[in-house]
């Protein structure tokens, strides 16, 4: 059952976000001087430390009237739409990190091709596998820089310094500013908690991002989290993190063929959200599950958007 909130909360609650936003770039350090050589910042690559990038998208949300019967149907009126940005024009970045790494640089390519630190912090993660050791790191950059394509590199910090040894990212790409749609195919109501996920193949794609989750903040923060990103990390809680190579398009819990981030049990007939993202060889989030429509209700009308997840309810045969 879906909890409303009214559509004024919600704008509320997608301003504070925005501020919130807007702060964060306000932390951002200030480049200056780049040395156009610098494109081999110290460090060596690992495979355990993997960047996706992407760029902020919107998500369409709709108004409708609410006409008798009370609730969304068919009958009810479209009033408008409308395309909510958290931070238009902004690029975002995660980084699943497996090394000794306490805590991530971001490196952004600067107009002359040089890199600069992005941040004038180190970031810490915003998700930790406590059964893997693996931990997600997530950035913003809130005013992208000339550079074409806006491209990114993680450096680990190793106890609080940067050496020859700390481990660097994948370089991240964004070449576009549109987004697929991954089209979910295996069944939603499966008979087994064990479930088997399966998508249309994404052409370009080199692998998918997987995320099972239940979303655990309010309704206002639903909408927030629906927005085009590899994963949920706020007001989560997980059930599976992890990523299967292309061709593959399929994935049944319990199998090999994933690399598993994390994982814990599912429960018959408890709901779950799927969430699933390709990305491309230049770290490049290319589709996205749009998923399902969730819907906010007021007094006589309501908000309609697509979730950015499949609901799953594992159902045994009676």
């Amino acid at each position: 059952m879906n909890v409303f909130r009214s559509p004024v909360r919600l704008a509320t609650v997608s301003l504070a976000v925005a501020l919130g936003l807007v702060a964060m770039v306000g932390c951002a350090k200030k480049v200056t001087n780049v040395d156009a050589d610098y494109t081999a910042p110290e460090g060596q690559y690992s495979a355990d430390a993997q960047m996706v990038v992407y760029p902020d998208l919107p998500i369409v949300v709709d108004t409708f009237k609410d006409i008798l019967p009370d609730g969304p149907d068919t009958g009810d009126e479209l009033q408008s739409s409308e395309e909510r940005y958290v931070a238009r024009g902004a690029m975002h970045g995660m980084i699943m990190d497996g090394t000794a790494a306490t805590g991530y640089q971001v490196l952004r390519r600067e107009a002359n091709g040089g890199y600069a630190q992005l941040k004038d912090y180190t970031l810490n993660p915003v998700s930790r596998y406590f059964d893997s050791h693996w931990e997600l790191y997530a950035f913003t950059d809130g005013a992208p820089s000339s550079f074409s394509p806006p491209s990114y590199l993680g450096r680990g910090v190793l106890s609080g310094a940067v050496t020859a040894s700390s481990p660097l990212t994948n370089v991240g790409q964004v070449a576009s500013t549109t987004m697929q749609q991954l089209v979910y195919t295996a069944n939603t109501i499966p008979t087994d908690s064990l479930i088997t996920m399966s998508w249309k193949a994404v052409s370009g794609a080199t692998g998918y991002w997987i995320q099972i989750y239940q979303f655990m903040g309010g309704t206002g923060a639903k909408l927030l989290s629906a927005q085009p990103a590899p994963f949920v990390y706020s007001d989560v809680r997980n059930y599976f993190v992890g990523y299967v190579a292309a061709p593959a398009t399929s994935y049944k819990l319990g199998e090999t063929g994933a690399t598993i981030y994390f994982q814990r049990g599912l429960i018959l007939k408890s709901e779950y959200l799927v969430r699933i993202s390709a990305v491309n060889d230049q770290g490049e989030m290319i589709a996205f599950s749009y998923g399902d429509y969730a819907y906010l209700r007021s007094t006589g009308s309501y908000l309609r958007y697509r979730l950015g997840a499949v609901t799953v309810t594992p159902t045994p045969d009676e």
